[in-house]
């Protein structure tokens, strides 16, 4: 693909893009990760980057991987998960082989046939996350409830974790992350209903310029969870 195509294809939405490394051609997937990666920051969509190596033989592929900044790892065997922990402690596995197992620490996982699941994955399946009751889920119901009754078309936080959550309950509005850290933006995209944002923009800008939000429409800001506010676009 040719630069104009990838930003055709960031323009359309999607949320990220898989690659299969090999020796064989790090050089050109450097050069396609690198134009991914300058796109979605042009156009402030954030897109997670997802290296598949469940195939993979080499381990110098996963390592070279991580250093070129993929955001998620699809793993087939507690080997790997455990490999890619060894080289970057926080970065999130998907499982590609079957139910989750019980002590491989695997985030997601990928599968041809998912109930309500997160992310599809096209011509492979779908993708379902793991996520566990957040330590503020009280307040982030009543933000829920908060937005039904006020008619809001977002609700928008800056805690990763908190997104995850909202994700999990799966509300009517968009959810947008404008995180403090980047690839807290990149690493969301691939979550239910998530719309996350590059730090340092403007929030009710970016609302406004990608149509998240349309003109007069309600948006709950809840990226100071201590002080929730209803705002108009």
């Amino acid at each position: 693909m040719d630069q104009d195509e990838i930003a055709r294809v960031i323009t359309k939405d999607i949320a990220g893009a898989l690659f299969s490394i090999s020796h064989q051609n790090y050089p050109m997937a450097a050069k396609l990760m690198a134009q991914v990666k300058a796109l979605s920051k042009k156009q402030n969509r954030p897109i997670s980057l997802i290296q598949d190596v469940s195939g993979m033989t080499d381990p110098l592929d996963m390592e070279f991987g991580l250093k070129s900044g993929v955001d998620w790892l699809v793993v087939a065997n507690p080997e790997q998960a455990k490999m890619a922990k060894k080289l970057n402690k926080n970065i999130p596995i998907i499982w590609k082989a079957g139910k989750f197992p019980k002590d491989a620490g695997v985030d997601s996982i990928l599968h041809a046939k998912l109930e309500d699941p997160d992310a599809e994955v096209a011509g492979i399946g779908h993708i379902k996350h793991r996520v566990s009751l957040h330590v503020k889920q009280k307040i982030l119901e009543s933000i829920k409830h908060m937005a039904q009754h006020t008619n809001a078309s977002a609700i928008a936080v800056s805690d990763l974790g908190e997104a995850k959550a909202l994700s999990a309950m799966r509300p009517v509005q968009k959810i947008i992350l404008h995180p403090k850290n980047e690839f807290h933006a990149h690493q969301a995209s691939i979550y239910w209903g998530v719309h996350p944002i590059f730090p340092q923009s403007n929030l009710q800008a970016t609302l406004k310029n990608r149509q998240l939000v349309t003109k007069g429409k309600r948006f709950i800001d809840a990226t100071k969870i201590k002080h929730v506010t209803i705002n108009s676009v």
